[in-house]
């Protein structure tokens, strides 16, 4: 088992914003500069100009699962209606399948990104402990999965 903090899995607990927005600072000056490059309306614009929209919005999308849906602030009104009545809290397994869903799709939204920035690697700047392909949601995930390998003998065991 590799124990090199280089190749240790990254989970989809341990994406921040910071990390997904230094993906940003690293692709889209690249990317703008292709644009620049090459005239509007050639190929090679269009591309850069496509892939710098997906980049966008795969970090849009990671923002949002950390930090959650934004809500609409309404103006204080007389002629607001009435707010709904709250909705009752979720039971434990309700807010953990809501839990285990977003970080999936953080996960999701990451390897696709990462996907994309991987073709960098070989660049300067490309920070490669930090942007690596997310294998895991969680500890416990991580956890569930080396118990898995051990009891059906595809890796010894770590010895303590």
């Amino acid at each position: 088992m590799n124990t090199d903090p280089e190749h240790k899995p990254l989970r989809a607990t341990d994406i921040t914003m910071d990390d997904a927005w230094a993906i940003y600072d690293f692709l889209v000056p690249r990317l703008e500069s292709l644009q620049r490059a090459h005239g509007d309306g050639t190929e090679e614009h269009r591309a850069a100009a496509a892939l710098a929209e997906s980049v966008s919005a795969l970090i849009l999308l990671i923002e949002r699962d950390i930090r959650g849906p934004m809500r609409p602030r309404l103006a204080k009104s007389s002629a607001r209606p009435p707010a709904p009545a709250p909705a009752p809290a979720p039971t434990e397994s309700e807010r953990i399948a809501k839990e285990k869903q977003r970080l999936t799709m953080t996960r999701e939204y990451w390897n696709q990104l990462h996907g994309i920035v991987q073709i960098w690697r070989e660049s300067d700047g490309y920070d490669r402990a930090r942007w690596r392909q997310v294998s895991f949601l969680d500890a416990a995930a991580e956890a569930e999965y080396q118990r898995h390998v051990t009891e059906a003998g595809l890796r010894k065991a770590a010895r303590p």
